[in-house]
């Protein structure tokens, strides 16, 4: 065996998430995996929050953190070379299952790999080829031993198309205190902004949420601006971004929630973010933008009429949507000063997003998730996981 492949000294369980959200996600299902007395070490690619659980990283999620199809061309010789040593891991025989987080258009390399040395694969945090990709269904019959749904529509979706399901809840779930922060008061005329957790995101979209700011503050005085600052992002690539005259207050990742529940209104780039501002009752416009490419590519496989998961869950258009050449500084300003002269449809939107909190539920996402995948491994003698 070459000396440079990493072999863990303990039987592990392989858990990989490439976004800052999922690192969180990952973080708490570890979490939850320990406290339901799982022995077994934990390894893979991960970040800051997933490694303070004490995983062991193969590779860190901020280098993969890329935004389309076209984007990801330049990154191909590092993610091959992560597959390898992947591959070189999973044959070791330590691995005794994998835990795949989102980000299906890496995992599924890694879900064969695992299939490969019959490694059970667990997708948490399931890949939505209800919205697009339906072909994917196929692939996840063959290669995944269980997904682990976040969004309760899904569990019937893959049922119907005949794959092993449970829908665990939604871990921003377990996240927010709501009671506490429904109670944090408004500022007047305050504005948060959202850009991103990738510096590709950051430098496309803060600059035209910054030009709309200018906007907003020849219409409306003494706006309050805050900038959440996703993990990894510089305070130099956010002053580069904005190359505007606008005073502003930077925001630390972990203090968003209070943050976001103190403020009038949000822009925020779709993703995660866009979820949490829905379950902050928080009225936000949803910008994005990538390269026309990609965009156009997307387009011919999108089944779904959104693409903020607020929408989605409540079928209807709660949130506006500025898309490619709709995501332009005036008709961001255009809904953001519409709402801060008009009140009434700031809580008209607030009412209307109590609904969303019920549709999710109350399950814990991590616990429950944790409970499968133990269960399951303990039903396999070969696997030894005590609990």
């Amino acid at each position: 065996m070459e000396k440079n492949i990493f072999v863990p000294k303990n039987e592990s369980i392989w858990i990989s998430a490439l976004e800052t959200s999922a690192d969180l996600h990952g973080q708490k299902l570890i979490s939850a995996l320990k406290t339901q007395g799982c022995e077994l070490d934990f390894v893979g690619i991960g970040g800051v929050n997933m490694s303070k659980e004490g995983m062991s990283k193969l590779y860190s999620s901020e280098e993969f953190a890329v935004m389309g199809l076209f984007e990801v061309i330049g990154h191909i010789p590092k993610i091959m070379k992560c597959y390898r040593k992947i591959d070189d891991l999973f044959k070791t025989g330590k691995i005794k299952c994998v835990i795949l987080i989102d980000a299906p258009d890496f995992h599924f390399k890694v879900a064969k790999l695992a299939y490969k040395y019959n490694i059970p694969v667990f997708y948490y945090i399931s890949p939505q080829v209800w919205a697009w990709r339906p072909g994917r269904i196929k692939f996840l019959k063959k290669y995944v031993k269980k997904l682990l749904c976040i969004f309760p529509f899904e569990k019937e979706f893959f049922r119907q198309n005949g794959l092993e399901v449970e829908y665990v809840g939604h871990p921003l779930m377990e996240y927010l205190d709501f009671d506490f922060l429904d109670s944090l008061k408004k500022t007047d005329n305050s504005l948060i902004l959202l850009p991103g957790s990738r510096e590709k995101e950051v430098r496309k979209i803060l600059p035209i949420m910054a030009k709309s700011c200018e906007i907003i503050l020849s219409k409306i005085s003494n706006i309050k601006l805050k900038i959440v600052v996703a993990p990894g992002i510089k305070r130099e690539l956010i002053d580069a971004a904005l190359d505007v005259d606008i005073d502003y207050k930077l925001v630390d990742f972990e203090n968003r929630y209070i943050e976001m529940a103190k403020s009038k209104v949000a822009v925020v780039a779709s993703g995660t973010a866009s979820l949490e501002c829905g379950l902050l009752r928080l009225p936000s416009v949803v910008v994005y933008k990538v390269s026309w490419p990609t965009y156009f590519i997307g387009k011919m496989f999108v089944k779904v009429s959104y693409i903020s998961m607020t929408n989605i869950i409540m079928d209807r258009g709660v949130f506006p949507e500025l898309i490619q050449d709709a995501f332009t500084p005036e008709n961001v300003a255009s809904h953001l000063i519409k709402w801060m002269k008009n009140p009434s449809l700031c809580e008209n939107i607030r009412e209307e997003l109590l609904k969303l909190r019920d549709r999710l539920g109350t399950k814990k996402a991590s616990y429950e998730a944790a409970k499968i995948i133990l269960d399951n491994l303990n039903g396999k003698k070969n696997f030894g996981v005590l609990v």
